[in-house]
């Protein structure tokens, strides 16, 4: 046993020595009578145990334990000697770390052994103990996947930092990093190539960052950087350039190549707020519009973006009111034959009724109810209320027919092919008469609806191809679907500045026909563009020229008065 015995009074070692010796252990002693020699010996040599008197010259024995517990990580075992049998003395020097004290009178070989053996035991309980704590603290601190501190580190650093960046007078950006498309490495690759990118990417991160600046993994595939000091917040521009850079190069997860963005949204100390819950909100919002504009970007926190967001925020909560409130209302389109200009067809078109700002159109609000996945509610609500509408008016024009728009999630109904059929028989429309709407954009995110489109096909029901040449694989869709009907984007037509300008929708018309498929153009506003229409035989037209979208009241007054047909005689029809 290695001991180290601090104690000023040379009779005093005399005895302790001598009861060690008495006590049949081996013990190897090293003494002292000064307190800074004390400590120096306890830092450059591991002893088992030190012996210390409370009583040194320059110094007591409180102020040596102190010195003691904080200058090495593993401090030795402290037995505490002195003249005093003071309890209150005893119980102080316990609570400053020694884990004895053991009155100079009663210092016996059986008695000083006990002590000593008593107290290295306490010791290493007292050291596990602090290495537990350790453990605990690095688990609740540190992410274990990376080794980077975790959102909980994160969030203490940024409230610490914040004061600190104000006292100091310089700004402290906020980075909030986002991988693109993460998820397809999970589904491709599996959750362990996953992992294995994250901890890659976390390596990656830190090379361009300052020294004192925290990366941190949120959870997920989120990363946050704060970067403190700045004297020009236009300085982290350069930062997330190098971001940028330190991810170009391909990742190579077990042996596949891999190539990684990621989408950065930036908010700093103090322009944008001096809350941490704000700045990582407002961090969190730019960071999703540099994903909605296309993601591998970045994008800094502003007032302007805030109301776009706060917008948003806004239609979500409302979204929810207007589907139990039965806020939505159907405009109608009608279609013209292009060789005779007559009414042939009637899309139905949603608006959403909404309390405070009015007819709001589904270009605002329909993306919105899809990302909330409650589109299918809306969509199932618009085939109820436009086939309840058609049952009267299909009675003025046996040829009308009606166009609906589906959803990508309508698709993934299990139980849609089944209420159609219903809703059609409920209101005594023929499956001919109804036509359903379809964009690529739709069909890109429901691969699987072949089977459903080809049931709904042999029903009677004609299915339309929407938008038609604004994707990448239109013609894929034609090959493997069963659509029926093709219309042509408003923006190949209203391209038409001149009659000579109309080449792609001449291209897109014969190849259509060579398929046998009719044809319907959208946004027809000129004279000029109906004429070129009308010279390609193209089937449909459709647009302000003719119509614009109208509530049913007036249409139906515009159907009856189209076919000479008074309201009083229509009536029985709508009964």
């Amino acid at each position: 046993m290695n001991l180290l015995l601090i104690d000023d009074d040379a009779i005093d070692r005399i005895n302790t020595k001598r009861a060690l010796k008495q006590s049949g252990h081996t013990v190897e002693v090293i003494e002292t009578s000064q307190a800074k020699e004390g400590l120096t010996l306890a830092k450059k040599q591991a002893f088992d145990l030190i012996l210390l008197d409370y009583r040194l010259p320059g110094m007591t024995g409180l102020e040596v334990l102190k010195v003691l517990r904080n200058s090495t990580p593993q401090p030795p075992a402290v037995v505490m000697l002195s003249h005093s049998e003071d309890e209150d003395l005893a119980i102080k020097c316990i609570e400053a770390g020694a884990q004895d004290f053991v009155p100079k009178s009663e210092v016996t070989a059986s008695r000083l052994i006990r002590a000593i053996l008593h107290a290295k035991e306490r010791n290493k309980i007292e050291q596990q103990l602090r290495d537990s704590r350790e453990k605990l603290r690095s688990l609740a601190e540190v992410d274990v996947l990376t080794g980077l501190a975790n959102r909980y580190m994160f969030e203490l650093s940024l409230k610490n930092a914040l004061p600190l960046s104000g006292r100091q007078g310089r700004s402290l950006a906020l980075i909030i990093l986002d991988l693109d498309k993460f998820k397809n490495i999970n589904d491709t690759l599996g959750h362990a190539a996953g992992d294995q990118l994250l901890k890659l990417v976390a390596k990656r991160l830190q090379q361009p960052l300052r020294e004192g600046d925290l990366l941190c993994r949120l959870g997920g595939d989120e990363f946050a950087i704060l970067v403190h000091g700045l004297r020009e917040i236009s300085l982290i521009r350069r930062l997330t350039q190098r971001i940028f850079d330190s991810l170009k190069d391909p990742f190579y997860l077990d042996g596949c190549k891999t190539i990684v963005s990621a989408s950065i949204g930036i908010a700093s100390y103090p322009e944008c707020a001096s809350d941490p819950s704000l700045l990582m909100r407002y961090a969190d919002i730019a960071m999703y519009r540099s994903k909605e504009s296309g993601r591998n970007q970045s994008h800094f926190y502003s007032e302007e973006l805030h109301k776009q967001i706060m917008k948003r925020v806004g239609l979500e909560r409302d979204l929810h009111n207007a589907i139990e409130h039965n806020q939505f209302v159907l405009h109608y389109q009608l279609q013209v034959d292009s060789k005779t200009e007559r009414y042939t067809g009637i899309e139905a078109l949603i608006r959403w009724n909404h309390p405070t700002r009015g007819l709001i159109y589904p270009d605002e609000f329909i993306p919105i109810a899809e990302e909330m996945k409650v589109i299918d509610k809306v969509g199932a609500w618009v085939l109820e209320k436009a086939c309840e509408t058609f049952h009267g008016w299909q009675h003025i024009d046996d040829k009308l027919s009606l166009a609906i728009n589906l959803s990508a999630l309508q698709l993934c109904q299990c139980d849609f092919l089944q209420n159609v059929k219903q809703t059609l028989s409920k209101y005594h429309i023929a499956p001919h008469r109804l036509e359903l709407e379809l964009t690529e954009s739709t069909l890109n995110k429901n691969t699987e609806a072949t089977q459903l489109l080809r049931d709904l096909s042999d029903m009677g029901i004609k299915l339309a191809l929407d938008d038609f040449g604004t994707g990448y694989s239109s013609m894929s869709q034609l090959q493997k679907y069963p659509f029926q009907v093709l219309k042509i984007d408003k923006t190949f037509i209203q391209s038409i500045i001149e009659k000579e300008d109309a080449s792609f929708l001449e291209a897109i018309n014969a190849f259509s026909q060579k398929l046998g498929l009719q044809v319907v153009a959208e946004g027809v506003e000129t004279e000029i563009q109906k004429t070129c229409c009308k010279k390609l035989q193209i089937d449909r037209i459709q647009g302000y020229y003719f119509a614009k979208p109208i509530p049913a009241e007036e249409l139906e007054a515009q159907l009856l008065d189209y076919h000479a047909i008074s309201p009083e005689s229509f009536k029985p029809y709508l009964n």
